[in-house]
């Protein structure tokens, strides 16, 4: 593999044009990549060779890691696959099972097989590549697809550290458990937080059969499109307002009663938050699971198990911070009434599969969770409150804005409102661009790093509906900004450079 680790992105951001395609962080198993023009973020959605020529790696859901396509190519030379045949190699033969029926459920009669990789070490999902289309929308809104390390592991043949492994896993979920309040065994993890996702959906569609779910407040591009893909639709409430609430209410009071409820708190990428008292009140009386993502505001800052029945996390994020693994979770609330039977479905379905040393970096990544949250809660409110008053910014998204009584409803004694907001400059068709080209700053997709990152977020997951969005109050303009651990005068000095371009 390709030599990394030469720079520092957090005091050395690669912000200008010739950075093109770094990994962010600079380590083969970087989670972001390096986007520092607007330009190259519309070249990215274009496909633009120029620009995705240039990208070393990506999200990995998104672009599928350079380690993995190499296993592919062997796998595919191994099994003496025809020319025109392509592969995605999964981690164990369930999650490549659920591939081969997804595929087959939506194509004709095209010939998809499984095939062991490295004596069952993984397996892959064989298929004509005319269908490809088809396996990388699973790729993306399933989340189960074989990690870097893991493709590493059985291209190098490396020595696999099961049962420090097993020992990572067993104390991740420990301490997610006592960060949430629960029980060990009601932490199941995951390769990715879509993994996570897609995982309640197939325990909502075991419970309900043919039930729509419904979405609650503008949400993160994939969970919608999940629970469309994977689920038998959806009922989507842009804004989680009393009127929505209302709805809601007489939707789970008909004849046809939703297989269950999902939310943020706070959203992605406007940071509102729903009223969840409100909400469980009405999904408690009848019995339908209450689906709450904490990834954004982070369980050290909220308890949403007050109302929640599941939670999702994203452990991508904060709970790792350094940006080199995904990671997923679900937590039951074991207090909640529908907890066994959930329980249930999710230890019979969910097919677990963090790779090891996925797990034991995780483990490593996240011993400084508490204190790096500190930080993020102590720096980025004031950063927000400098820009809220500064000439060139029309409006800033921030939990504490207009649904803050709804987030601190549920904020924990002495928790904060996390590091995520979303900025909209004034005149921001003939800004945003200079703004955001200007900026000192990693630029590219995710969120929750120990470095901070910026990203024109509408393009990045909208770019094919950004009128449909619009309606909708979320600007193509909009700039998503995650802050990380840098020093506040630093932050600052980078976000007064960018404005003063303008």
């Amino acid at each position: 593999m390709e030599k990394f680790g030469v720079r520092d992105v957090m005091t050395d951001p690669p912000w200008r044009g010739r950075d093109l395609g770094r990994p962010l962080p600079d380590t083969p198993y970087a989670v972001s990549v390096s986007l520092p023009n607007w330009q190259h973020v519309i070249g990215y959605e274009e496909g633009d060779a120029e620009v995705v020529d240039k990208l070393q790696t990506g999200y990995p859901r998104f672009f599928v890691p350079r380690i993995v396509r190499q296993l592919e190519r062997e796998c595919l030379s191994k099994i003496g696959a025809a020319s025109d045949e392509v592969c995605n190699i999964y981690p164990n033969r369930t999650a490549a099972g659920r591939c081969v029926e997804y595929i087959r459920e939506r194509t004709d009669g095209w010939s998809v097989r499984m095939e062991p990789v490295h004596q069952e070490h993984a397996f892959a999902v064989v298929f004509p590549e005319k269908i490809l289309q088809v396996a990388i929308d699973y790729w993306r809104y399933c989340g189960e697809g074989i990690s870097g390390r893991h493709a590493c592991f059985l291209m190098e043949r490396g020595q696999c550290r099961r049962q420090e492994g097993i020992a990572a896993r067993a104390e991740l979920r420990a301490r997610i458990a006592v960060d949430n309040g629960q029980n060990q065994e009601d932490v199941f993890l995951f390769p990715s937080g879509m993994a996570a996702v897609s995982a309640v959906q197939r325990s909502l569609n075991m419970l309900a059969p043919g039930k729509r779910s419904v979405q609650l407040d503008f949400p993160y591009v994939d969970v919608l499109r999940m629970q469309r893909e994977l689920g038998a639709g959806n009922v989507f409430f842009p804004i989680g307002d009393t009127k929505a609430l209302a709805e809601l209410k007489q939707l789970i009071e008909s004849n046809d009663p939703p297989c269950g409820v999902y939310c943020e708190l706070p959203s992605n990428p406007l940071l509102r938050s729903v009223d969840l008292p409100a909400i469980s009140e009405i999904t408690r009386r009848c019995g339908i699971p209450l689906v709450v993502d904490d990834t954004v505001a982070t369980n050290l800052n909220v308890d949403v198990f007050q109302y929640a029945d599941l939670v999702t996390t994203s452990l991508t994020k904060y709970f790792s911070g350094k940006g080199d693994v995904l990671a997923g979770s679900i937590t039951v609330n074991n207090s909640s009434p529908l907890a066994e039977v959930i329980r249930a479905t999710l230890v019979n379905k969910s097919g677990e599969n963090l790779w090891d040393e996925d797990a034991i970096s995780l483990l490593e990544n996240s011993r400084d969770y508490h204190q790096r949250m500190d930080r993020i809660n102590e720096t980025t409110p004031r950063l927000v409150a400098w820009l809220e008053n500064h000439p060139a910014i029309d409006r800033i998204w921030y939990p504490t804005g207009e649904t803050r009584s709804c987030y601190d409803a549920v904020r924990r004694s002495g928790g904060g409102y996390s590091g995520l907001f979303s900025l909209l400059l004034k005149d921001a068709d003939k800004t945003s661009a200079r703004f955001y080209d200007a900026l000192e700053m990693c630029k590219g997709p995710s969120l929750g790093a120990n470095f901070s990152l910026a990203c024109p977020y509408m393009l990045l997951a909208h770019y094919r509906e950004l009128e449909w969005c619009e309606g909708l109050g979320l600007s193509r303009w909009l700039v998503r900004v995650s802050i990380g651990l840098e020093d506040f005068d630093d932050l600052r000095l980078r976000l007064e450079k960018a404005l003063d371009a303008i």
